[in-house]
């Protein structure tokens, strides 16, 4: 596939929506510097080409359990160990990575019972894998909700948020069913409209309504926008396994979150206090963001490190060699 650069107007759209990704174009189009129908056509093509999507997954208001999980294996079994491992519902994200493992994952399961078989029966039975380490959540600090291309001003940012506030937490939720078809919907499209939900669901336009909101305000359905990563201004990706002492882990993890590189904060429990996950421009903007590491929390240790070569899925959604959505 040729290569792609986003255009200003494109990063602005992408930057509006990771505010609010199922904002209507309308909340959106004095912002961008386009008229809807613009935005819309825009949107369809970015989507269609694989470069931006809006992806689902389950909440920390949905009460699952996740972890970070290393893995090696052998050369020759990378390809059919991947495959097995991104067809598994329970696995988010794939990274093929440089570094002391071949493979960091990110999972997440119905509950700690699920986690665990996950990991002691699927992953040990995988033809191939020769060894893993698991660092199981203890709490997800950030993650790339947070995250944002930087390409609005803090005053556009404000006027979105102000045209399309996010649904109330008070909003009663739906039952378990209808909650568990609508994640089935919005993993699909994201951005589907309350009409189609509607349809889908069986239900009337405003009971579809009250269900999305309550799941989205709830934090039990997570929508966010992603994009292609090795085709945006942020190519690289890097994990980090750090340690901070026990008193301290709190605290650094919060200044961790302020940094503007950052896509993933977790607290975990094995030996790594710390798993951070990192967007950069270069590749060698890792030394100045060990830098400021070493200067602004002079108690982080960094244990380990890996680069990210490729992702083979990310967020549920498989993604080709170059970084772009599978249709």
């Amino acid at each position: 596939m040729q290569d792609f650069d986003f255009d200003e107007r494109d990063l602005r759209l992408l930057h509006a929506l990771q505010i609010r990704p199922r904002a209507p174009w309308t909340a959106l189009a004095p912002v961008v510097g386009a008229d809807a129908v613009t935005l819309a056509r825009r949107w369809n093509f970015l989507s269609a080409e694989g470069l931006a999507w809006v992806a689902t997954h389950h909440g920390s208001g949905s009460k699952v359990a996740f972890a970070i999980v290393e893995v090696e294996c052998s050369p020759a079994s990378l390809a059919a160990v991947t495959d097995e491992l991104a067809a598994d519902p329970d696995v988010l994200s794939v990274d093929h990575t440089a570094g002391g493992r071949d493979m960091v994952l990110s999972v997440i399961c119905r509950d700690e019972a699920s986690l665990g078989r996950f990991i002691l029966d699927r992953l040990g039975a995988i033809k191939g894998i020769r060894s893993t380490r698991t660092h199981v959540g203890i709490n997800l600090i950030a993650d790339a909700r947070s995250w944002r291309l930087r390409s609005l001003q803090d005053h556009e940012v404000k006027l979105i948020e102000r045209e399309a506030p996010q649904p109330s937490p008070a909003t009663r939720a739906a039952s378990t069913d209808v909650e568990g078809h609508l994640f089935r919907i919005l993993r699909s499209d994201g951005r589907a409209s309350i009409t189609e939900i509607s349809h889908q669901l069986g239900i009337s336009p405003s009971r579809a309504k009250s269900a999305l909101n309550a799941a989205l305000a709830q934090d039990r359905i997570v929508v966010r926008l992603e994009i292609a990563r090795k085709l945006s201004p942020w190519p690289v990706s890097v994990w980090y396994f750090l340690r901070v002492p026990a008193t301290q882990v709190e605290a650094v993890a919060d200044k961790l979150v302020g940094l503007g590189e950052v896509r993933l904060v977790a607290m975990t429990g094995g030996p790594y206090s710390l798993v951070m996950c990192v967007w950069l421009r270069r590749l060698e903007d890792m030394t100045v963001l060990e830098r400021q590491l070493g200067e602004r929390l002079p108690t982080v240790e960094i244990m380990d490190r890996s680069i990210a070569l490729r992702t083979p899925k990310h967020v549920g959604v498989r993604l080709d060699p170059s970084g772009r959505r599978i249709m």
